[in-house]
């Protein structure tokens, strides 16, 4: 038998959203009827040994805890949106509040693991925005939720892992946070980067149209621009990506995806020097991001320095722990691809 933990001071309906776990099969277990007071004390529940097997891809979060700590719990997406919808609804009456120190320093915090692009960190910022989306506040949940559809997107995007079984829930996320908050621009750019992880055309034009619109209310946010560039270069727009590249970095010199872009882009036209410029800074500003350093050894290798393009995708591989972030990066290296993979119809 294993067990969990049912915190006190949280409600069974949070500690079934965190766990990804119907709230009545919960419910049943806990012998709880009121799913929304948080409980006095704390309460563990014994399950049988398979209890996590039946429930795939779950994320381990550390204030519900299992016996067994090899089996990863977490987030519902679909869950989290359907909850979502009836707390915004209910907002007012729940008395909803602005975002207190602890909890901006709480999305701080995973703003920051999530910045680090890489595989590992991209987890922990999934986890931290999972915990901070425990909250009455709708600004917080609406942040929280965002940051967990960009992180679930970016598995695909940046990291390699395959799309299908990631989608749904990165778009339910984003769905989440849209209900929290539609003005929030993190929340149409997690919904942006959700339909681009299957890697279709038509997909892409979906999420342009999302940028474009968020933009369109949301002129300051760089990292929206970036995006919007990289979609338009995935289409082949390349005027129009050059353009959203240059705002975004006019906006935020440093934006790595924005950089990376403008870096695609030179090489295209035929300035290779001016492109590893672009990539070295992205280099500078984020040590722990292997991506670029594979478009250097691309370049690198087009330009006849073997023995540095080998040395920087071995920089890639090196930084890169997991092995479908490896595959990407060797298939990116071997099509002397900027930065996705090309686009089904």
């Amino acid at each position: 038998m294993a067990f969990v933990v049912l915190p006190a001071g949280e409600s069974l309906r949070t500690v079934a959203l965190r766990l990804g776990l119907p709230l009545n099969e919960l419910r049943a277990k806990a012998g709880v009827d009121d799913v929304d007071t948080p409980l006095v004390k704390e309460q563990r529940i014994d399950v049988p040994e398979d209890f996590w097997k039946s429930r795939p891809g779950k994320r381990h979060v550390q204030s519900a805890l299992t016996a067994d700590t090899k089996k990863k719990s977490g987030m519902n997406a679909f869950l989290a949106l359907d909850i979502e919808q009836k707390r915004t609804r209910a907002a007012g009456g729940m008395k909803s509040h602005p975002a207190t120190p602890a909890e901006e320093e709480a999305l701080g915090e995973a703003a920051r693991a999530y910045g680090r692009f890489e595989a590992d960190s991209n987890e922990l910022a999934f986890d931290l925005y999972n915990q901070a989306a425990t909250t009455h506040s709708t600004d917080v949940r609406a942040r929280a939720f965002a940051g967990m559809g960009m992180a679930q997107a970016q598995r695909t995007l940046l990291f390699g892992e395959p799309f299908a079984p990631l989608q749904p829930q990165a778009i339910s996320l984003a769905k989440a946070a849209l209900w929290a908050d539609p003005k929030l621009p993190e929340a149409h750019l997690a919904m942006a980067l959700a339909l681009m992880m299957a890697g279709r055309r038509k997909d892409d034009h979906e999420a342009l149209t999302e940028l474009e619109t968020t933009l369109s209310q949301h002129p300051e946010h760089a990292g929206t621009w970036a995006c919007l560039g990289r979609v338009c270069e995935r289409l082949g727009e390349l005027d129009a990506a050059q353009q959203a590249t240059k705002q975004s970095l006019s906006l935020e010199a440093s934006q790595p995806f924005a950089l990376e872009c403008h870096a695609s882009l030179l090489a295209r036209a035929g300035h290779p020097n001016e492109a590893l410029a672009a990539l070295e800074t992205v280099i500078a500003t984020i040590p722990t991001y292997a991506n670029p350093w594979v478009l250097k050894a691309v370049l690198l290798r087009q330009a006849q320095q073997t023995d540095a393009a080998n040395k920087a995708l071995s920089q890639a591989l090196e930084l890169a722990l997991r092995a479908p972030h490896r595959d990407l990066l060797r298939i990116l290296m071997e099509q002397s691809l900027f930065p996705f993979l090309p686009l089904r119809d």
